[in-house]
């Protein structure tokens, strides 16, 4: 049965939610769209895991979340338009599709050698990525093809024998999935618009 750890972390909790990072946990915990599932993104076992617990096609790559300081370290661009849309709309529900860095686990490198990532605004998720000191994998909190999850108690029900820990951080407001921007071709990709109103002219040449 997962551990359910309330969001703020006490001091305690901080150990517990560290040592879960760095061992191959998989963890349940609220982003700024939906409840996610992930854990260390540099470990193959969580990964693995992931795709097992969600019975997700290994075909469909795994959302990598982040912050700026591993950004650089997780992908490869040279594209201003890329630098605008980061600094319009990040942190916040924008996964862009960027160029994978060719030094990742190859467990992280999709077979087109790109990575999806986002820097997300969520206090949980951030917490997750300083506590761990790595990035996160951060896929919906669902069984494929089952709804998001917006709470806590979605994600138990779904799957609360498959992961370690669920953070608790409340139920979420009514969203809609991050909008996903393909960026490697000349003329950018919008794959899922949702919340994001993006100026389209940064997207054309």
């Amino acid at each position: 049965m997962a551990r359910l750890v309330k969001f703020p972390f006490s001091k305690t909790e901080e150990i517990l939610v560290k040592t879960a990072l760095l061992h191959n946990k998989v963890l349940a915990f609220p982003t700024e769209t939906f409840y996610g599932l992930g854990g260390n993104a540099f470990l193959k076992k969580v990964a693995d895991r992931v795709y097992n617990i969600k019975e997700r096609p290994r075909n469909k790559p795994l959302l990598v979340l982040t912050t700026p300081e591993w950004l650089p370290g997780l992908c490869l661009w040279n594209d201003s338009r890329i630098d605008d849309l980061m600094n319009a709309f990040w942190p916040g529900p924008l996964t862009l599709i960027l160029a994978a860095n060719p030094e990742l686990p190859q467990h992280l490198q999709n077979s087109d050698g790109t990575l999806a990532v986002r820097y997300t605004s969520a206090p949980a998720a951030q917490c997750l990525i300083e506590l761990g000191s790595c990035p996160i994998i951060g896929t919906s909190a669902n069984l494929t093809g089952m709804p998001e999850c917006s709470s806590a108690t979605e994600v138990h029900n779904q799957l609360n024998n498959k992961v370690d820990m669920i953070i608790d951080g409340g139920e979420l407001e009514e969203n809609r999935a991050s909008t996903i921007l393909n960026c490697q071709n000349k003329n950018f990709e919008v794959f899922l618009f949702s919340v994001v109103q993006y100026n389209s002219g940064l997207c054309e040449t």
